[in-house]
């Protein structure tokens, strides 16, 4: 059986880029120094916050050697998980075998949805287990019908792949907390299956229907603030819990939905120093924006920086 993801905070870090967009490796480290030893359970790479559709074969597999080896450097206990997805099995399987030998240990899978009207359910469960079976890393399901055309995979059949025994969890990013309680009440400890949220604005309710952690683009500012939502909830602190939860909301949306991936960079930019510009045909926002964000922020990097002292 496939090694399981272990519960945790897995934060969904974006790709550098220099003013001519060539790749900058220089931001990547600092960010993963930022990250390290704040108790993450690991980095993703290449997700939708990663422009992977934007990168070439080459530069994915040059982006995970790199903070494979930034994170070997600076917090070793990270898991590395890299984005995969793609328009069939074959080439999916290809960018995940390219993934796994470059460092990934798990692999982050959409669905198909070019062709959607012919993404039925038996489609879906089709691509899952061929990529799965010929996969030399475990599948973890990328549920986010924002990026897929709208494709939301029904909880019927994720329950079936959850029985596959290389498909390992789902990040589910479609905000349905009844499709999580479904899934937990169906799967077993046997199946080795573990449920994520796919972002943190709904990172408590999501742990009360049997999810286990979360990725959550916050994290990339807020990663200790993130870590503490999971640990209050682990202890029993309900209240304790519900408060930050409340207390992540407003940054959580600004960063990671106000202006989209563009958001993201220029709010990281505000706040860190780095994040950088998005590739062509994706467009820095305005620094009236920009600021806005890195207001919206303040809440959050109030809760970090007393979990730092």
């Amino acid at each position: 059986m496939a090694p399981a993801i272990a519960k945790g905070i897995y934060v969904p870090i974006p790709n550098f880029f220099k003013a001519n967009e060539d790749l900058d490796f220089e931001g990547l480290e600092k960010h993963i120094q930022y990250l390290a030893n704040t108790g993450l359970s690991g980095i993703i790479f290449q997700g939708s916050t990663g422009e992977a559709v934007c990168l070439t074969d080459e530069e994915r597999v040059e982006v995970i050697k790199k903070g494979r080896e930034l994170i070997q450097k600076y917090d070793p206990s990270l898991k590395v998980l890299a984005g995969t997805g793609a328009q069939s099995a074959r080439l999916t399987i290809k960018l995940t075998r390219d993934a796994a030998a470059a460092g990934a240990e798990y692999a982050l899978v959409l669905p198909p949805s070019y062709y959607k009207p012919a993404m039925t359910s038996t489609a879906i469960y089709e691509f899952f287990k061929k990529v799965s079976e010929e996969s030399p890393i475990p599948i973890v399901i990328y549920n986010y019908p924002g990026v897929t055309q709208g494709i939301d995979i029904d909880v019927q059949t994720l329950v079936k792949l959850a029985k596959l025994p290389n498909i390992v969890g789902i990040k589910g990013t479609d905000g349905n907390i009844g499709k999580v309680g479904y899934i937990a009440g169906r799967i077993q400890p046997s199946d080795n299956f573990t449920l994520l949220a796919g972002s943190a604005d709904f990172f408590l309710p999501a742990l009360a229907s049997g999810a286990v952690g979360c990725v959550p683009g916050l994290a990339n500012v807020a990663p200790r603030a993130c870590v503490e939502l999971l640990r209050l909830f682990e202890a029993g602190k309900i209240k304790e819990a519900t408060a930050l939860q409340q207390q992540l909301v407003e940054p959580d949306d600004a960063l990671a939905r106000w202006y989209g991936l563009p958001g993201v960079k220029a709010g990281m930019q505000k706040v860190l120093g780095w994040g950088g510009i998005p590739r062509n045909p994706l467009q820095p926002i305005e620094d009236d924006k920009a600021q806005a964000i890195a207001d919206a922020l303040a809440s959050a990097l109030t809760v970090e920086k007393a979990l730092t002292q």
